[in-house]
């Protein structure tokens, strides 16, 4: 039996026998045979970048199967205890970026911590592959404003960042967020 347990603009989500199925959904707006073609393309292409981030030694979950329009992949329990792993955190996404894997929507809702101690990133679903350091730079920006915004999370970039420093192979990436910020238009 399929249960529904969240949903977005891109996709429903549900946990059956054990599985998550990620469903993309039609868009109404768009041309048909177009639309179609998106959901098949960003399908495969979301499942490819999984499989690519677990190949580069960051924990992302197994695919199981792909269809036209949907993924099926093992479950991940998150135990959203982020704080402990937030060095850890910072070096998976270097890994990312290391091997050309851009995420796309970098949020805590988006790494899952388990109770055996490991980091799962999940959705892909705005992912792509890219070598410029803009593209990893916005990436991790996407995070930092997301940490920032909330008190709760605010301190946690200066440890994720320090992680990804760490492990990063383009050293030009932290500078950069810098430099992204500064063209942001302020009303």
């Amino acid at each position: 039996m399929k249960k529904k347990i969240a949903s977005g603009a891109e996709a429903i989500v549900f946990l059956c026998e054990g599985k998550i199925i990620k469903q993309r959904v039609p868009k109404a707006y768009r041309d048909k045979q177009l639309d179609a073609k998106i959901i098949k393309t960003r399908n495969k292409q979301e499942a490819s970048l999984l499989k690519r981030a677990r190949n580069s030694g960051v924990n992302a979950p197994m695919v199981i199967a792909v269809g036209k329009d949907s993924i099926t992949m093992e479950k991940i329990d998150d135990s959203k205890e982020h704080k402990k792993y937030l060095e850890k955190i910072g070096k998976d996404i270097a890994r990312l970026h290391n091997n050309w894997i851009i995420h796309g929507d970098l949020n805590l809702t988006n790494i899952a911590t388990t109770k055996k101690k490991k980091l799962y990133f999940l959705d892909f679903g705005l992912g792509y592959l890219s070598r410029k350091t803009e593209d990893r730079a916005t990436d991790l920006l996407v995070l930092k404003k997301t940490l920032k915004a909330s008190k709760s999370t605010e301190k946690y970039w200066e440890r994720i960042e320090e992680g990804y420093r760490k492990e990063s192979k383009d050293k030009n990436v932290i500078p950069r967020i810098s430099e992204i910020e500064k063209r942001g238009r302020y009303l």
